[in-house]
């Protein structure tokens, strides 16, 4: 395993540290009939799925009056703006490319902010995809596309074809001479992927298998003789050719890294070494390692080359469902999925290998509508995200969590970023799935922040009020209980997604609360500011 780990990861970059998986969910027991969410609860979650916010009042009320409407809103979710941001973000934890930190940063190109600089690198790749998802592109595209996408601040720093007088995201492509293979083109993509001489592209041809073809080789048993010297390279190299421990994985990955070279940088922060693509390094394969490019055994010659193989392998259309059904549903498939994992490839391959019906089947699966239960064998309840914290308040109050104008639920740097649950795409790469002692901080305070604001607002804006539309900041319980029971159940079904009744223990508690609330405060619109928070910190609004 030793000589595994040193020639897979790049000596440059620290590993992330491996995760146990826990128990996941498994399927009814034969002839048990499994209990489904209500349309409206299915209606919640995939519009936080796809949009990252909740559906409005009018959307909830038009599936409560025909259920047979939530197909077409699902559709619908899918052609909102909202939806490649959702893309991005869903697939940030697998391509793992949104680090803070890159060797090259802004002050390099003449720059001064890094976090966006930082951001718009590490999103290069998956613009290219969250694309590919909204215009209902062929998946393959992923590695065939012949361009890139980029905003001012990378277009302008980068050799690309970005407008001269443009502003955020464009399709481009680069102008360095560098063949173009969708994702496997980008610098975004090769610069959180470094590599070394003695790491030879493994690294990086690992990325591409682990993203494209669910097929990660540090996850490979292997077995072999630990009297290699490891720090002898003539030793590690002889090894990866005859040892049989090393072959097993190195007989298919080194050929697959040396169709990489000519992104080899030999100084990694250097601007100009690591901006461009280097052609004449394409053959320094002959040098390092002497091994020709492949791909699974099919002989090649450069970049296209790979990524026609990778287009055409089985396992391309395969990984990209199995990542939809996980990422959606928020667990790893098991055995227990494999005839839903099929019939969903079978649609994908039949649709075009389009990722909107790929969504769409998904979210019409059982596995997807399956309600929480006890005994935990249908899907249970998810947990809002990072990504999905931020949109969701600032969707509902109007806020959003910025500090000198840095994002605090995007970043690690300035922000907070892993200690609200998220990923940081190199010591944190995959999100919490469990409430964690940082998260409820993180939580507690943005609910107050929110709900201040909001509250704030609405006092000052009645005409353009977002959450209090139905009692006025002067009313009581007793001057006003018609208006205060309307506003309750208003914030139930925004917050929720469920009605309460006027004379039901939600509503009690509520008023009862506010009381206690006012009774400290002495002011009506402070108890409707803590209230709120409070509702915004339940179990109910972070749990989907």
């Amino acid at each position: 395993m030793e000589l595994m780990l040193l020639i897979l990861s790049c000596a440059t970059e620290p590993q992330p540290a491996a995760v146990e998986n826990e128990p996941k969910p498994t399927a009814p027991e034969e002839g048990e009939t499994a209990k489904l969410l209500t349309p409206v609860q299915v209606l919640h979650r995939a519009s936080l799925d796809l949009r990252g916010i909740r559906p409005s009042i009018a959307e909830v009320e038009a599936v409560e009056a025909d259920p047979a409407a939530l197909d077409a809103m699902v559709e619908g979710f899918m052609a909102s703006e909202h939806f490649g941001e959702r893309v991005r973000d869903l697939f940030s934890t697998i391509y793992l490319t949104r680090s803070d930190y890159f060797y090259v940063g802004a002050a390099d190109y003449g720059q001064t902010d890094e976090a966006s600089f930082a951001r718009a690198v590490g999103d290069e790749p998956l613009r290219i995809l969250s694309t590919i998802a909204e215009e209902d592109l062929p998946y393959t595209q992923i590695v065939l596309a012949d361009w890139s996408m980029a905003d001012d601040t990378i277009g302008k720093a980068w050799p690309m074809d970005y407008p001269a007088d443009g502003e955020g995201w464009h399709k481009v492509k680069y102008t360095d001479g560098r063949p173009h293979a969708g994702i496997l083109s980008t610098n975004g993509l090769w610069w959180r992927y470094m590599t070394n001489e003695s790491n030879a592209n493994r690294g990086r041809a690992n990325a591409i298998s682990r993203i494209l073809l669910c097929e990660d080789y540090l996850g490979k048993p292997i077995s072999f003789d630990r009297s290699v010297n490891l720090l002898d390279q003539s030793a590690v190299n002889e090894a990866v050719k005859t040892n049989e421990g090393c072959v097993a994985c190195h007989n298919t990955l080194d050929p697959f890294a040396s169709y990489l070279w000519g992104f080899y940088y030999f100084n990694y922060d250097s601007r100009d070494d690591t901006t461009y693509y280097h052609p004449e390094r394409e053959q320094y394969w002959q040098t390092v390692t002497g091994v020709p490019p492949a791909y699974y055994g099919q002989p090649g010659f450069d970049l296209p080359d790979l990524s026609a193989q990778i287009a055409s392998d089985g396992r391309l259309p395969q990984c990209i469902v199995q990542q939809s059904f996980e990422l959606l549903l928020q667990r790893e498939a098991s055995l227990d999925d494999t005839s839903e994992l099929s019939a969903l490839r079978e649609g994908f391959l039949d649709d075009g290998l389009r990722l909107k019906p790929l969504f769409a089947a998904v979210i019409a699966s059982d596995a997807y509508r399956g309600a929480p239960t006890e005994d935990a064998r249908m899907a249970s309840r998810k947990l809002l995200s990072s990504d999905q914290l931020g949109t969701v308040l600032e969707d509902l109050t109007g806020f959003r969590f910025t500090y000198y104008g840095y994002d605090m639920l995007q970043t690690d740097t300035y922000g907070l970023r892993t200690l609200a649950g998220g990923v940081d795409g190199v010591y944190s790469t995959r999100p919490a799935e469990q409430p964690t002692a940082t998260m409820v901080l993180v939580h507690e305070r943005l609910a107050q922040a929110a709900a201040s604001h909001v509250v704030e607002h609405d006092r000052a804006n009645p005409d353009e009020a977002k959450l209090f539309t139905e009692v006025s900041f002067a009313a009581t319980p007793d001057s006003d209980p018609e208006g205060f029971a309307a506003q309750l159940q208003l914030l139930h079904l925004r917050l929720f997604g469920e009605r309460i009744a006027v004379d039901g223990p939600e509503m009690e508690a509520n008023i009862s609360l506010w009381r206690d609330l006012y009774a400290a405060e002495g002011s009506p619109s402070a108890a409707w500011r803590d209230l709120l928070s409070t509702l915004m910190r339940d179990p109910a609004f972070l749990l989907y």
